[in-house]
Order: structure tokens, then sequence, then C-alpha cells
């Protein structure tokens, strides 16, 4: 069964750049995300630095735009100089995080290395757990120093002459949390955050400093923001939707309400920011620097948690949300890139693309070549549903969510998103629609004001199957996978499947 909605794309009324950082990945040290997966030296896949050419491919196929290391938990007691110099002679330390051993045959250079192989921009963090503001500021000079200095002239005896230029560095990570080592208030984190910020920036004035921020904690973000100000350009949050054990058929709708409840979170976010400067036009942006649709259950993904089709489309709708908020969002990373709830498996014979790789794969080269945000307007229908509080891991919160569903919060949400894009001369638009509804197809009656549209000229791209629980295997790679899509376009109307992910890219004249 088909229904009827009516889309009305505004050409002519971009709001902001679409920055690409926002379909960027994390690596940290812990399971196989790391070693056994993108580093490993013993690999029949190695290249000459120990890096798995098969893993490096599919990276740039993605053509990812920020990779953010080492962590997550692992950096709060991580300390970067145990990380450089001959594989032999590091240290091999206890992780207290992941309670598991590390070697550092991982470290600094390594990461930069893999970054150059891939086109990424590296986004370092820093150790605010056990670690201190001068060492911060070391690893600082270490990377970007130019001067005769200790730190910068031992990068240079490791071959390194000229500097590494990391831009992105990261004050620690989910300090609020007591799952963190060194955790604290929002009063103390602050406190010694400008500590660290302020030494990292005399070692290099042009890096860009992310705070770590609280998705649940409008105080903490306010704290952060009122300290901070002056010195750091984006505030960090993270969320992990949903456990395994919550996505059931029957919590379908309710689960794909979360992009909305997501683009709340970034307004609750900014709005603490704003009121924290006292500005309402504040340059600090928001990060979404680590998450996924999943939490991570090391033991789960090891048997490999089968990612379907739903789970796809829950990850472009939350893409979608960052899209929607580009003028506050501009970076994001999705946590992990490879393995436990990966955007793609690795093991001794390959690598297995699971569902929701492609949505980044199709996502991070369309929104490339259109990346200028074109405001658009919907008319459709739409369900109710109790608001989602959260969809975590965490027990209490978990609980709290559920319990949400007999309570009073109704809200509405629509059945189709939709975001739109266009390039700096008005010549390409893109257009982005994701049908949640897992039953019903839509035809959706495409208005364009601003523009003339070749219609004819249109490329029609899909993420479709008629099973939403279906998934990749070795036996069948791209059972859930992008295809150009034909007879979805006819004229000015699109034909929506039933849970599908629909991009349109078509020439404009005016």
């Amino acid at each position: 069964m088909s229904k009827n909605v009516k889309l009305t794309v505004y050409a002519d009324h971009t709001r902001n750049k679409i920055s690409k950082n926002i379909f960027g990945h994390f690596m940290e040290h812990s399971a196989d995300v790391i070693y056994g997966s993108v580093y490993d030296p013993e690999s029949r896949f190695a290249d000459a630095d120990g890096f798995r050419k098969d893993v490096l491919e599919v990276l740039k196929e993605v053509q990812v735009p920020m990779l953010r290391y080492p962590g997550g938990n692992f950096v709060s007691n991580y300390h970067w100089e145990d990380g450089i110099g001959p594989k032999e002679k590091r240290p091999k330390v206890f992780d207290y995080a992941w309670l598991a051993e590390d070697d550092n045959r991982m470290g600094t250079v390594e990461f930069i290395k893999l970054c150059e192989k891939t086109g990424a921009e590296p986004y370092l963090c820093v150790n605010m757990g056990s670690g201190t503001a001068e060492e911060a500021m070391h690893w600082v000079e270490f990377c970007n120093g130019t001067g005769d200095t200790k730190y910068a002239n031992m990068r240079r005896e490791l071959g390194y002459e000229e500097p590494f230029h990391v831009k992105y560095w990261g004050l620690g990570n989910e300090m609020y949390g007591d799952w963190q080592f060194g955790a604290c208030s929002a009063e103390e984190y602050a406190k010694k955050a400008l500590d660290f910020a302020k030494a990292m920036k005399w070692m290099d004035p042009s890096i860009e400093l992310i705070a770590c921020g609280y998705d649940l904690g409008s105080d903490w973000n306010y704290e952060v923001a009122r300290v901070l100000k002056p010195l750091i350009s984006h505030i960090a949050i993270h969320h992990y939707s949903i456990g395994y054990d919550i996505f059931k058929e029957e919590d379908y709708n309710q689960c794909m309400y979360i992009p909305d409840y997501l683009t709340k979170l970034t307004n609750v976010a900014k709005a603490s920011i704003v009121a924290g400067t006292n500005d309402a036009l504040t340059d600090i942006k928001v990060a979404w620097d680590e998450w996924n649709t999943h939490a991570w259950d090391f033991e789960k993904d090891k048997n490999d948690c089968n990612y379907t089709l739903k789970n796809t489309i829950l990850t472009a709708g939350i893409l979608h949300s960052f899209i929607r908020s580009s003028d506050v969002v501009e970076i994001a990373s999705y946590s992990p890139f490879v393995n436990v709830c990966g955007a793609i498996a690795t093991d001794a014979e390959g690598v297995l693309k699971r569902a929701q790789y492609y949505v980044f794969e199709l996502f991070s080269k369309v929104f490339r070549q259109c990346d200028g945000y074109v405001e658009t307007h919907m008319e459709g229908e739409t369900y109710s549903l109790p608001e989602v509080i959260d969809y975590s891991n965490r027990k209490a919160e978990a609980k709290f969510a559920l319990d949400a569903k007999s309570a009073q919060r109704i809200v509405k949400t629509n059945y189709i998103y939709c975001v739109a894009a266009i390039n700096d001369n008005h010549s390409r638009m893109s257009i982005s629609l994701i049908n949640k509804n897992s039953e019903d197809g839509y035809e959706v009656e495409l208005s364009v004001l601003g523009s003339k549209v070749q219609w004819n000229t249109g490329k029609c791209y899909q993420i479709y199957h008629d099973d939403f629980e279906a998934y990749n295997t070795r036996e069948n790679p791209e059972n859930v996978s992008v295809k150009e899509a034909e007879g979805i376009l006819n004229g000015q109307n699109i034909h929506l499947n039933p849970h599908s992910i629909t991009v349109i890219v078509v020439e404009l004249e005016k």
C-alpha cells in the first residue's frame, strides 16, 4: 500500500555548510577495534607498516573525514610517551578501562600514518584522568612543535622533520561518569580543563579544543561553557541509543523516534552553551564524537550481532539529525568503525561490510558533492508515541526510557525524514529520504522552489530489502547495500518503499 505526501524544497534558501566531519569515526584501544583489525602486522593483509590493506581500502571507500583516537575510556589512563619509539622498547601496561593488557604497538606515529593512508583528519583526545596539563602540552609539542625543543626534537629523531599539524584535541573523555578513571564534578572538570586548555594553547594557539560535555547534563554543559568559553571550539556529547534487548519488533516505532530525540539533545546542549557563555551568537559548537545505535557489548559482538536493515535506517536517521542541526553540529564520530558494534567486521579471512556501513558510503559521498544545507517542508503522515527519555545501556536511564511508554509525554513524529543540500554554484542538489514505516510505501510529490529541476538527469540510490530484519553475511555480503534504483523517480514524483533509504541527485538550472 502506498500513501501520498508532499515535499517542498527551497533551493534558494540555504542555511549553512554541512561539515564533512559529521561522517567521522572513532577508534579505541579495546577488544579488537585496533589490534587484530586495523593494525595487525601478522595478518596476510598487512602492509609494510602493519596496517591491514583491506581495512584501509574500506576506510578510503567511505571517505572517512576524521578519526578520533585513542579513547574513549581508555584515554583516562593513557600516557602517550608509552606509545612512541621502537616497539620492542615500549612498555606493556594494564588498561584500567577494559581490564586488559596493552603493549602500545599502536601509538601516535602509527595513528598519524593511519590518517595519512586514509585521508582522515586526526583528532586526538588527551588523558585528563591520570594525566597532567604538562603531559598534554608536551603531546601537542611532539605533534605540532616547530622549535628546537625537547619534544619537537623527539619527533624529529624518529624521522619526522615536519610537524603533524594535529588541529583537533579533546579535553578528556566522559569525565562525569563513575566508570571513568578520574571522574569528577562539572566544577572540578572545568577548573582542571582550564589548566589543560591554557597549557595546550600556549604550545600551539592554532589548535581547536573540544571539551567534555554530557548528553543528559545541561548543568554540566553550562559550567563547562562558562569557564572555558575563551578557549574551546566545541563541547562533546556522547550517546549510545539502545541496548541489545530493547530493539524488538514491538519497539520499532519507538526506536525510530531516536533521531528526533537526539535533535532535542543537540538543542538542549546548544541552549546550555548559550546560557553559559551569555552569548546568543557563540561560536562554540556541539560535537557528537561518540555515537552508535547500539551500546558496546563485547560478548554479543564476538558472535556478530546481526546489524539489520532496521538498524541501518536508524543509523541514517541519526545522521539526518546531525545534518538538520549542521549549523550547530560540526563533528560526529561513529563509535567504533571496526568490530564490536562497528560499521565493518573483520576476521582472518577479510572484511565484512555490515548493513549500516552503506549509509556512510552513500551519505559521505553525496553530501561532499552537495554540502549547502537547504530548507525543506514535509506534509505527510505522522504518528504519536511516548517520548523517549534515553535508550542506552545505562540501566537506570534505559529503565527510565521504557517507563516513559506509560507516561503522559506523548509526541508526534513523521514517518518520513528528509534533508536536502545543494552545491556551491547551485547546479546540483541531493535529497535524502528515509521511510521509517515498516509496512507502507509513499508517493512523494516533490516541488523545488528557486530552481528548475532537470528531472531527466536524476540519479536514484536506495538501501532497501523487503525484509527489515535482513543483514549481511560472508555468504551474502551485499544483501543490504546501496543500489542504483530504477523506476523510483517519475517526473517530480518519488516512490519510497517501506523501511527504505532513498537518495536523489538531480541537476538544476536557474
